[in-house]
């Protein structure tokens, strides 16, 4: 039980933000909290408790020695998640972008397919025919709670779903689940393969030449996970093929530097790691659950295992 002692914890972010403000504020007065950034002189030989974005976050955590528990203000965690141990908690944030990522995959889906792009550009007549989603299949790479959110909105569209996960467990709304070792078996005949898998060992080029040559013809990649699951040179030697489009959020390089092959290539979509915002009304609402979880002794959500790096 720590709630009845005082506990040092640092934000790493902009002191005016509502957010920052808003923690500082139910922390005080039994708790002592400082909002900083990175470059600012802070004193961190008390710190208990850490929150910030993994990049900031991996630059402190070596230099806090009594640091207890890091929350991450992103779901992503691999750069400090290397740091989980059993006297040092790292959690990431999950369960808030189900929602923003399901409205990007599908919008950009529907975009391409009944090719709205082009129909904002049209300066004349252009009876263009237009395809659709129905009878299409998706696989999804990643069944959390982020993945798991996108079958119900496939459904409505007439789109079957897959599922991709460690193990092949079974997962409420796909219609098959594969392990990872089956990932060949789960992209044979893909329409769509949208990938949502967070960067591990496990996870680097899952998205290879031998898997892209199983989807189907004129098929259509998105990347909103980690950019480690896709082999570069492999997705743009399918462009030329097999698939059609390409919608990539994350690279394996950010920013993606200017010089990259992707830029240069008509049926890829770039979108620069903006497909899932954070909201600060979350990060505020799951901090205040963790805090009062890791005061009183009690598990905290979303904790990093060691072993798995998410």
């Amino acid at each position: 039980m720590l709630d009845q002692q005082t506990l040092n914890t640092l934000i790493i972010g902009d002191p005016s933000a509502g957010w920052c403000k808003e923690i500082q504020r139910w922390l005080a007065p039994q708790h002592v909290c400082t909002v900083a950034n990175t470059s600012d002189e802070i004193d961190l030989s008390q710190i208990t408790v850490l929150l910030g974005a993994p990049m900031e976050l991996a630059q402190l955590i070596p230099q806090c020695p009594q640091l207890k528990w890091a929350q991450s203000t992103w779901a992503g965690v691999d750069a400090i998640s290397r740091f989980a141990s059993d006297s040092l908690s790292v959690t990431a944030l999950k369960g808030v972008f189900g929602q923003s990522m399901t409205e990007y995959v599908f919008g950009w889906l529907l975009a391409l397919e009944r090719n709205i792009l082009n129909h904002a550009q049209a300066t004349g007549w252009q009876p263009i025919e237009d395809s659709s989603t129905a009878g299409k299949t998706m696989g999804i790479m990643g069944t959390g709670s982020i993945g798991s959110a996108l079958p119900s909105i496939a459904r409505q569209l007439g789109i079957t779903c897959r599922g991709l996960n460690s193990d092949g467990r079974s997962i409420a709304g796909f219609d098959h689940v594969y392990a990872s070792d089956d990932r060949l078996s789960f992209a044979q005949g893909l329409d769509y393969l949208i990938s949502v898998l967070p960067s591990t060992p496990a996870t680097d080029h899952i998205i290879d030449a031998d898997l892209l040559q199983r989807l189907n013809h004129n098929a259509i990649v998105i990347n909103v996970g980690r950019g480690n699951a896709v082999r570069a040179q492999d997705l743009l030697g399918a462009l030329n093929r097999n698939v059609r489009y390409a919608v990539l959020d994350v690279f394996e390089e950010e920013p993606l530097p200017r010089d990259h092959p992707f830029w240069q290539k008509s049926n890829v979509f770039i979108t620069s790691h903006t497909a899932a915002v954070t909201p600060s009304n979350a990060v505020v609402a799951l901090f205040k659950e963790n805090f009062e979880r890791f005061s009183r002794g009690k598990t905290l959500l979303y904790k990093v295992d060691p072993l798995r790096g998410y």
